[in-house]
C-alpha cells in the first residue's frame, strides 16, 4: 500500500465513519449549544468578511464591537480555516454540507498526522493506518464537539514527530525548528488548552533530552525549539494577551476573573478526568468532560509494544508521552499536578486538564501501531484494523438530528424573518435580544449589530455599562427582540412568525454626539462619518473603545479618546469627515514575529 493509497483509505474510512454527515442529510454536529450559539455564527462572520476582501480582526456585531482575533477561539489565524472561509456562500452563510465536510476533514487530517508519525517511526502502512484511525476516530479527537479544539489537537502528532527526529539525531537543527513551528501552529489554530498542555509535556521531554544529551548540543537545539515556537505563535498570542488584560473571563469561578486573577485550582480539579473514569479507556460509555476511549485492541497492542520493544528509545519516549498525558488529564486526582498549575506559566489559564487525554490517546495510538508492526504479517495488521474499527463504530460519537424537538436549526429558520426586517431598517442602530428566546449570536450570524451575545469573556468597559439607564442611548440600542417590551417607551413594529416581536424605542437616535452627523460607511475595520459642530469639542461614537482603533479627521491623524467607554475624537467647529480604522499594534508585531519564525525555520531546514 503506497502512501497516497493509505491517505485515500483514511479518507474513505473517515467519511464512512461519519456517514451521518457525509451521506445522510438528517444529522449534524451543529446542534450542540456552543456550536449553534457561538461557533457557527463565528464561522459565518469570518467567511463573509473574507468574501468582502477583509481580514476579520474585529467583530462589530456583538457587544458594541469586540476584538475577534483576541478571543483566540474563532481561529482567524488558522490557515486551514481560510480554505473554509473561501468556499462559496449561500445567502451570506456557509452551507451546512460544507460545514459537515469541514468537520469530517479535520478528523481526517488528524488521522493523517498520526499516520505520518507512525510511518516515521518505522511502522508499516497498514499498522500506521490503524494508528491513524485510533487517533482520528476514537478517544478525544473522535468525540470532542468543538472544531476549534479539534484544530489544535491535530497538530500534536506533528509536534512529536519532529521531537522524535531530534531524539534519533535526524537533521537535528531542522527537526527542532519544525517541532517548534508545529507547536506554534497549534497555538494559531483555535482553543488554547490543548496547545498549552502539549507545551507542558513536550517541554518536559525537552528538559529530559537536554539532561541526557547535553554534550551533543541538545541545549542549543532546545533553544531553537523554544524560540521558533514563541515566534510562530506570536500573531495569536500577543492580541490574546492584550485582550485578556482588558477583559473579564467567566471560567467556572464564582465571579468573573481579571487578567491578574488566576483560575482557581478548584476549577481545574472540577474539569479533571478523575481516576474513576479510567475504565473508560477500554470500556465504552464511561466519560467525564472528555471521552478517553481507545479500546481493548489498541491498549493491548500498545502494552505489547512497550514490552517487546522496550529497548527501543522511541517506544520509551512514546510511553512517556502516553503516561504524561494521562497524569496531566487526571488533574486534581494526580497530586503533583498542583505543582504544574502553580509554577508553569499560563497553565492556570488552561482550566480543563482533562483535555490532556489527547496526548495519552496519541501515545497509545502510535505504540499500538508499533505493536502491530512487530508481527511483520499483513494479516495481523488487517485484523487489528478491523477490530479497532469495530470498537470505534460501537462507541461512535453521538450526533443530533435536524428535526429533533426544539432544534437550533428550526429556531434559526423560524426567526430569519426578524433578520430580514432589521436589515431593511434605515440608519445605524443596535438591537437587544431576549437571550432566552434568541440564545445564539444573531448579530454574527446575520451581520446585524447586537448589544449582547453568548461570550465567555467581555471587555471590562462594556461590562461596566450593563443595566445602566444611559446605556441604550450611548450605544444606539434602538430595537429589542422579545415577546414583551422591556420599557413603556417601546412600540411594536414587527411580529415574527416565531412569535417574537420587534420593539422600537423612538427616543434612541444614532449613537453619534454632534450637531449634525451622517454615517457614510461602516464595516469591521473602518467607520466613516460626516459631522458638523457649532463649536470645538469631542465627537462621541457609540462603538466600544479598545486599543488599536485610530482616527483621522479630514485626513489628519487625531488620537482616539475614551468617553463613557466608547470612542471619541476632538474636532474644531465646522463640517468634518471622521474616519476610524482598526490597526492593532499587537497584531502587526505578532505577524512580524510569526513571519520571522517561519522564515527562520525554513532557513534551518535548508542549513
Amino acid at each position: 500500500m503506497r502512501t497516497p493509497s493509505a491517505l485515500f483509505a483514511l479518507l474513505l474510512l473517515t467519511a464512512g465513519f461519519y456517514w451521518k454527515l457525509t451521506v445522510s442529510h438528517e444529522w449534524t454536529w451543529l446542534e450542540g449549544p456552543d456550536q449553534a450559539n457561538v461557533v457557527r455564527p463565528w464561522l459565518d462572520l469570518q467567511a463573509r468578511e473574507f468574501h468582502a476582501g477583509r481580514i476579520p480582526l474585529w467583530d462589530p456585531y456583538e457587544w458594541a464591537g469586540h476584538t475577534l482575533i483576541g478571543q483566540v477561539q474563532p481561529g482567524i489565524t488558522n490557515p486551514l480555516n481560510w480554505i473554509l472561509f473561501a468556499m462559496p456562500l449561500r445567502d451570506g452563510h456557509i452551507p451546512i454540507s460544507t460545514l459537515h465536510w469541514y468537520w469530517v476533514l479535520i478528523h481526517w487530517l488528524g488521522a493523517v498526522a498520526c499516520y505520518a508519525l507512525c510511518r516515521d517511526l518505522g511502522a508499516g502502512q497498514v499498522a500506521s493506518v490503524a494508528g491513524g484511525v485510533m487517533f482520528g476516530l476514537m478517544g478525544f479527537v473522535g468525540h470532542i464537539d468543538w472544531p476549534q479544539i479539534l484544530m489544535t489537537a491535530i497538530w500534536t502528532p506533528v509536534v512529536f514527530l519532529f521531537f522524535a527526529r531530534v531524539v534519533r539525531g535526524k537533521r537535528v537543527r531542522a527537526s527542532a525548528a519544525l517541532c517548534g513551528a508545529a507547536l506554534g501552529m497549534a497555538f494559531l489554530s483555535g482553543h488554547h488548552v490543548v496547545p498549552t498542555f502539549t507545551a507542558v509535556l513536550v517541554g518536559a521531554l525537552w528538559v529530559a533530552h537536554v539532561a541526557l544529551a547535553w554534550r551533543r548540543g541538545a541545549l542549543r537545539h532546545a533553544a531553537i525549539f523554544f524560540a521558533i515556537w514563541l515566534a510562530v505563535s506570536a500573531v495569536q498570542v500577543l492580541p490574546a494577551i492584550e485582550y485578556a488584560r482588558q477583559s473579564l473571563r467567566w471560567a467556572g469561578a464564582p465571579e468573573p476573573l481579571r487578567w491578574g486573577e488566576p483560575v482557581p485550582y478548584a476549577v481545574h480539579a472540577q474539569y479533571s478526568l478523575q481516576w474513576s473514569i479510567a475504565p473508560g479507556i477500554v470500556l465504552p460509555g464511561i466519560a467525564l468532560h472528555v471521552n478517553p476511549h481507545v479500546g481493548f485492541v489498541a491498549l493491548a497492542f500498545a502494552l505489547a509494544a512497550v514490552w517487546w520493544r522496550r529497548k527501543d528509545a522511541a517506544v520509551r519516549w512514546l510511553a512517556a508521552v502516553a503516561t504524561g498525558g494521562l497524569l496531566i488529564a487526571l488533574g486534581g486526582d494526580f497530586p503533583p499536578y498542583w505543582l504544574i498549575y502553580r509554577f508553569v506559566p499560563m497553565v492556570e489559564k488552561a482550566r480543563e486538564p482533562a483535555f490532556a487525554i489527547v496526548l495519552f490517546n496519541l501515545g497509545i495510538a502510535v505504540l499500538a501501531a508499533l505493536g502491530i508492526a512487530y508481527f511483520r504479517r499483513w494479516w495481523v495488521g488487517a485484523l487489528a484494523l478491523v477490530l479497532i474499527l469495530g470498537e470505534a463504530v460501537y462507541n461512535a460519537p453521538r450526533l443530533a438530528r435536524f428535526d429533533r424537538p426544539g432544534s437550533y436549526t428550526e429556531m434559526v429558520r423560524a426567526q430569519s424573518d426578524i433578520a430580514e426586517f432589521l436589515k431593511a431598517r434605515p440608519g445605524w442602530f443596535r438591537v437587544d435580544f431576549d437571550d432566552n428566546e434568541v440564545p445564539y449570536n444573531f448579530g454574527d450570524l446575520y451581520g446585524i449589530e447586537q448589544f449582547g451575545g453568548a461570550v465567555s469573556s467581555m471587555p471590562v468597559r462594556v461590562h461596566r455599562m450593563l443595566g445602566r439607564e444611559e446605556t441604550p442611548g450611548i450605544y444606539g440600542i434602538r430595537y429589542r427582540v422579545a415577546r414583551k417590551a422591556s420599557s413603556p417607551n417601546q412600540v411594536e413594529v414587527f411580529a415574527s412568525r416565531s412569535g417574537l416581536k420587534v420593539w422600537s424605542d423612538p427616543r434612541i437616535a444614532e449613537a453619534v454626539t454632534a450637531d449634525y452627523s451622517r454615517v457614510i460607511s461602516r464595516n469591521s475595520e473602518r467607520v466613516v462619518i460626516e459631522v458638523e459642530m457649532a463649536s470645538p469639542g469631542l465627537v462621541r461614537v457609540g462603538d466600544a473603545f479598545y486599543p488599536g482603533w485610530r482616527a483621522r479627521v479630514d485626513g489628519a491623524r487625531r488620537p482616539v479618546q475614551e468617553l463613557d467607554t466608547v470612542r471619541a475624537v476632538r474636532v474644531d467647529a465646522g463640517r468634518h469627515r471622521i474616519e476610524f480604522f482598526y490597526r492593532p499594534a499587537s497584531v502587526y508585531w505578532g505577524l512580524g514575529l510569526t513571519i520571522a519564525g517561519l522564515i527562520a525555520a525554513l532557513i534551518l531546514c535548508r542549513w
